[in-house]
């Protein structure tokens, strides 16, 4: 399969990229920084060898942006079988609205929820011709309708996921195009892990998974998930609550009795 992953060259896109890849498929990869690219598709071509690997920047709040990275994947192979809508952020900020910087208030809206149109968009437009594809919109914090004290922003976009995803999917009716969503639940990544609230430690050391951990579960089910309108979540009740009964053993995974990410969690 040929694959296109945006916001894909560190945390879980680059986890997706690489499990992807170990399924045999065709990866390209996006992030708006250059270097960040560069690295990625270095990192992967070293790991995978065999595997049709490329990358370019790509800002999801510019549509053109988004545009050229359909080109771009499509003149590198054909036909784009699978694209993730994965570009998110809270703009490292956890915060009251009252306290939010307004300049950060438009980076989370625009990423997470334009970027994630924008997305869906130049999609469509590659699949619709070539009849077949299926698109995945990324949910998060905020999704199931929760409340999202000190990310209202971040928690706001990720709830309008899915009705954009039912609604777009409405609009494919009568095409082999499926559009779907993922709910990866609470991974350890740098957007995840920064600025902790020590109220909140206890919980992530509980449910929080590892992105690789996550994507071992994705992955095979995002291959291989037909129709439309599906819903691929990895934290169930079932496993949630598991979690919670085994908490003992869960009590400093990823945080020690400080709230700090235990060291070799850290990125560089």
């Amino acid at each position: 399969m040929n694959i296109v992953i945006t916001g894909s060259t560190k945390g879980i896109g680059f986890a997706l990229a690489k499990e992807f890849l170990n399924h045999g498929d065709n990866v390209i990869v996006s992030s708006r920084n250059e270097e960040r690219v560069r690295n990625a598709i270095q990192k992967l071509k070293e790991l995978f060898p065999n595997n049709k690997i490329n990358g370019i920047t790509c800002d999801v709040t510019i549509y053109e942006d988004v545009e050229k990275l359909a080109e771009f994947s499509q003149e590198f192979f054909k036909p784009i079988d699978i694209w993730v809508n994965n570009a998110g952020t809270n703009a490292y900020i956890n915060a009251n609205l009252v306290d939010f910087d307004p300049d950060a208030l438009k980076e989370v809206v625009n990423t997470n929820l334009l970027g994630t149109i924008y997305g869906c968009k130049a999609a469509l437009k590659l699949m619709v011709p070539q009849n077949h594809g299926k698109i995945f919109n990324i949910e998060g914090y905020g999704s199931q309708g929760r409340v999202t004290p000190m990310a209202l922003a971040y928690g706001s976009t990720k709830a309008a996921i899915p009705q954009l995803t039912k609604t777009l999917s409405k609009e494919a009716e009568g095409t082999m195009i499926g559009i779907h969503t993922i709910n990866p639940g609470m991974v350890i990544t740098d957007l995840l892990a920064q600025d902790v609230p020590p109220e909140a430690v206890k919980i992530f050391n509980i449910l929080a998974e590892l992105s690789e951990t996550v994507v071992k579960f994705l992955v095979p089910r995002m291959r291989k998930i037909k129709g439309t309108n599906k819903h691929i979540r990895f934290l169930k009740f079932s496993k949630a609550t598991y979690k919670f009964m085994t908490a003992g053993k869960r009590k400093y995974k990823f945080f020690d009795e400080e709230g700090n990410l235990r060291e070799e969690f850290l990125k560089s």
